[in-house]
């Protein structure tokens, strides 16, 4: 059974990180766009920095507008060294370190981190108004999709870890979740953690707007999400619904066909968001353009993606 993702709006134009940072500079020029412990940039900074290549000191903010910058020049921004062959539209290699030590060369389009969160800001109605709070390193593809949202919308983006003025927290980050203490003033709240630490969370913040979804090395953040028209004990049990052109299909991996509502099988992911490929191993890990997850899970009959228990954890632990 497959579903894809359809927002209640859309705009047509195509959006790069580049694109979408001249249109926020455009509308948003004088409102707070790049924020560290030492460093406050408008909108209109950005650019103009990005421009002339004067990257402030060595925070988060200027590495954030150093790939900007290697992108900008048309070159491929290597998160993890890989002299293999990358497939057409590479211009970000990601480092996918799995349970067992190794490393595979994750290869993605920054357009798709554009497109991504530009869906994500449609869907948690991200206003200028919004301050995010990012705990995330530059070297983990969700980074990039949140910056996207932020950029769309005109939101600031915090990478200073002071929640104290945000309207939202987006922790990635394992050391940040787990520090993460109840800050009942958020308006959203997204925690790559698992149910039961959701349910707990949700409970003690009851007006904030909890925000689940799947996000893996493969996919440029969050592929599914949860919806704000969800109850809360549904957010924190399923993945939600696939964000922007994302397809899922759950697939039975003996026969390869795909099967019922509720009925369990791998998950299979394709559109949108979902990577090119690894380096120097063409066509690994695909079939029919959908990507073989290997993760097991379900669609309820809202078409959100609920998984085992058990799945979530090797998630957490390490996949």
């Amino acid at each position: 059974m497959a579903t894809t993702a359809h927002e209640a709006q859309r705009t047509g134009e195509h959006r790069t990180l580049l694109t979408l940072l001249d249109r926020a500079a455009d509308r948003f020029a004088d409102r707070p766009a790049l924020i560290d412990a030492d460093h406050v940039l408008t909108w209109a900074d950005a650019r103009a920095v990005l421009a002339d290549g004067s990257a402030p000191g060595d925070g988060p903010v200027a590495q954030t507008l150093a790939v900007l910058s290697d992108l900008a020049r048309g070159e491929v921004f290597h998160f993890t060294d890989t002299s293999a062959p990358l497939p057409s539209r590479t211009d970000m290699v990601f480092a996918a370190t799995r349970a067992d030590g190794s490393v595979d060369a994750v290869c993605h389009a920054s357009a798709d981190a554009a497109h991504i969160g530009a869906a994500i800001a449609l869907r948690e109605r991200f206003t200028k108004d919004d301050r995010v709070v990012l705990a995330a390193r530059v070297t983990d593809p969700g980074f990039w999709a949140v910056f996207a949202a932020c950029m769309a919308s005109g939101a600031a983006l915090d990478l200073s870890g002071d929640m104290d003025r945000a309207t939202t927290a987006w922790l990635i980050d394992r050391d940040a979740v787990a520090a993460y203490t109840p800050r009942p003033h958020l308006k959203r709240l997204h925690l790559d953690a698992g149910r039961d630490r959701l349910a707990e969370v949700a409970a003690a913040q009851p007006d904030t707007r909890i925000v689940n979804g799947l996000s893996l090395p493969e996919t440029m953040g969050l592929a599914l999400s949860s919806d704000p028209r969800d109850p809360t004990g549904t957010i924190t049990t399923t993945k939600g619904r696939p964000v922007g052109g994302v397809e899922v299909m759950i697939v039975d991996p003996r026969t390869g066909m795909d099967v019922l509502l509720y009925q369990t099988g791998e998950v299979w992911l394709r559109g949108t968001g979902v990577f090119l490929g690894y380096a120097g191993k063409p066509g690994a890990g695909f079939t029919d353009r959908f990507f073989r997850t290997g993760i097991l899970g379900h669609l309820d009959s809202e078409g959100r993606l609920v998984l085992p228990k058990a799945e979530e954890e090797v998630l957490l632990s390490g996949w």
